[in-house]
């Protein structure tokens, strides 16, 4: 039987081991953590098995851990560099190649791998709000997984205008809980 672990228990009892403790880590940062490596590799082929690596790795060194914090930074570290590891592989086109040096030397301006972390944990945000809205699922599925209003209606068996609504009425009520700032920075991020 599956316990549920409140506040900050987790962290001290998945250092100890805790296999719902890792449970929680896992809901707690995996979608973060593997839109983090698309946005890196641009290509979900490998972005879920490098961030799966990333979590072992976690539970290897768990013990070391200090904080959530460590552990989050941790799990962003170790998934930033296997990509750059993938992107300098021999099994990367030339293009794949250009994308690598473009991070790496940081050639956007400032450090694209910051804004890319911040992008990252409002996503996290925005999928912790989107939980527990009803219709948040669509959004999810349009806004963070690319599918059409069609797809959507397909694979939850509703008409598309349902959908609409839904988008609208979820969006509304996002709106509503997150920060002016936020907003912007959700607005700038999904309807780009």
């Amino acid at each position: 039987m599956k316990t549920t672990i409140e506040g900050n228990d987790w962290f001290h009892l998945y250092r100890e081991g805790d296999k719902n403790a890792f449970e929680k880590v896992f809901d707690l940062y995996y979608r973060s953590i593997v839109y983090y490596a698309l946005k890196i590799l641009h290509e979900d082929s490998y972005a879920e098995d490098i961030v799966s690596e990333s979590f072992r790795k976690a539970w290897d060194h768990r013990e070391r851990m200090e904080t959530p914090r460590h552990l989050e930074n941790f799990l962003y570290f170790v998934t930033r560099n296997a990509c750059i590891s993938y992107l300098r592989s021999d099994r990367v086109t030339q293009s794949t190649e250009k994308e690598w040096s473009r991070i790496s030397d940081g050639e956007e301006g400032g450090s694209s791998m910051d804004l890319e972390r911040v992008q990252t944990e409002l996503i996290q945000v925005i999928t912790q709000h989107l939980e527990k809205l009803p219709g948040g699922d669509i959004l999810r599925m349009s806004y963070l997984e690319g599918l059409s209003t069609r797809e959507i209606a397909t694979r939850l068996n509703i008409t598309e205008n349902t959908v609409y609504i839904a988008k609208s009425r979820s969006l509304k009520a996002l709106r509503s809980m997150l920060t002016k700032d936020q907003w912007l920075m959700v607005a700038l991020l999904f309807f780009h």
